[in-house]
């Protein structure tokens, strides 16, 4: 409906007040509805429409002092305490970096390459932080499809490593950015939402077993899993949350158990997980680097350099152990300098994921709150699996502790994502979902009628 010009004067006087453009819309759009409502009242009452109008405006204030105080109170707010973290994080990686760089081989020119790449990931990250977040909720199946165009391009145009393509391993981290993208896309399409979900989770899913990459294949499980999930238990597909956890987990369980029915038949896959999860079984053979991490830690003080090793005497960590900059930080630093390290780097890598989770759980929109959600989780399955890796439990290959190992294009897609992570955050509070007709009752997803077995896949209807 056309509000009279005096309600839009008001309105515009205010707008030009605010000097952070995302906030005008919807400050004015409360101020509007708040106007109206008045005025509504007034009619009631009995007043004409001009006086109605009049005094409602009036009641509101003077526009310029209204608009002023919206204007500090409505800001970007960004989070002092992720950003200072953040910086401290790659900080101490450079400074890692540099003074490792002697004991390694290539140290000096790796720490130079590190530099250039914390400048790329800083430029990254402020991208990412001033960048609208919600552009994946608006375009979640364009950005899903693209990402999975890019991985299959790295994966066939890009070089291997021990086998294994590199650089499409880093990309797929930022998979469940995108499936958090799809499932606020899907949300309300009922079971087949949450089936459409699961069907696209097979691209990565299978992409990581290509690579190959059991670690990715891992944090891909329980990132989607986990946002899935979310999703549900919130009600925001409008089903019956027990069918649709039976709708995710079955399949999940029934694909899970193949390897463990392949490792039952074959021995040598079985013997392999064994040595993983206890590399003495084979100390001089696969399970040589698991048993000489529990050796390094075992012999690490508390605080200094560690007593020797009996069979390494005279030589340093950094010469027994391989990778020790990349994969075996932590291990190579627990040794070097005591456990005290170790503990401070679990300390701030834990105070970082319990803020962010903290401020997710404050999320008041579905986007928001999902795309936080991805990205902590993404940051938090790498750190316990490096961290579990460099204490010599080798379940699955460490792929990058954030922000402290080398390696440039970790460095770069760990930034990015963080840069996301706090673009939610200092904006979040002004995002508002697209509209959602409310839906009845979740009706069944499994009827019998007539002789009939009827399967519902649409959302139950609408009021």
């Amino acid at each position: 409906m056309q509000q009279p010009d005096k309600i839009i004067g008001y309105l515009e006087a205010v707008r030009r007040q605010i000097r952070w453009k995302k906030a005008q819309s919807l400050i004015l759009e409360e101020i509007e509805n708040h106007i109206t409502d008045q005025k509504n009242a007034f009619l009631m009452e009995g007043l004409d429409e001009q006086t109605a109008t009049d005094r409602a405006v009036a009641q509101m204030g003077d526009p310029i002092v209204v608009g002023e105080q919206l204007d500090r109170t409505h800001r970007p707010r960004p989070d002092w305490t992720l950003l200072m973290l953040t910086a401290a994080m790659l900080l101490a990686g450079i400074a890692i970096q540099y003074f490792i760089s002697p004991a390694v081989i290539n140290g000096v020119a790796n720490f130079k390459h590190q530099i250039i790449w914390s400048g790329i990931a800083v430029f990254v990250m402020a991208v990412a932080y001033f960048t609208d977040f919600t552009i994946v909720g608006k375009y979640p199946v364009a950005i899903f499809a693209v990402l999975c165009a890019a991985a299959i391009a790295s994966y066939l145009f890009t070089g291997r490593i021990n086998g294994r393509s590199a650089n499409t391993v880093y990309l797929m981290l930022m998979f469940p950015a995108a499936f958090a993208g799809l499932v606020y896309g899907l949300r309300n399409k009922g079971y087949g939402g949450i089936i459409l979900c699961g069907t696209a989770f097979i691209i990565p899913a299978y992409l990581s077993i290509v690579i190959p990459s059991v670690t990715v294949l891992f944090l891909l499980c329980v990132s989607c899993l986990v946002i899935l999930t979310g999703a549900v238990l919130k009600g925001w597909f409008n089903v019956s949350k027990l069918y649709a956890m039976l709708i995710i987990y079955i399949p999940t369980a029934a694909a899970l158990s193949v390897p463990f029915f392949m490792m039952k038949a074959e021995g040598y896959i079985s013997r392999r997980m064994q040595i993983r999860l206890n590399p003495s079984l084979a100390p001089t053979g696969e399970g040589y680097i698991g048993t000489l991490i529990q050796r390094l830690m075992s012999h690490s003080q508390f605080i200094g350099q560690g007593s020797p090793i009996n069979g390494y005497e005279g030589y340093q960590a950094s010469q027994i152990l391989p990778a020790a900059n990349t994969d075996f930080l932590l291990t190579y630093l627990t040794y070097n300098f005591g456990w005290i390290m170790l503990m401070g780097m679990i300390a701030v890598f834990s105070v970082f994921i319990i803020r962010a989770v903290m401020l997710c759980k404050k999320q008041k929109s579905v986007l928001g709150f999902l795309m936080s959600l991805a990205i902590i989780l993404t940051f938090a399955v790498q750190c316990i699996v490096y961290i579990a890796s460099n204490l010599g439990f080798l379940l699955f290959s460490p792929l990058s502790l954030p922000l402290i190992t080398y390696g440039g294009k970790a460095l770069v897609i760990n930034m990015g994502l963080i840069g996301l992570l706090l673009s939610v955050f200092r904006t979040g509070d002004l995002v508002r979902d697209r509209a959602v007709t409310a839906a009845k009752k979740p009706g069944r997803f499994i009827q019998y009628h007539n002789g009939r077995i009827i399967i519902d896949l649409k959302p139950s209807s609408v009021e």
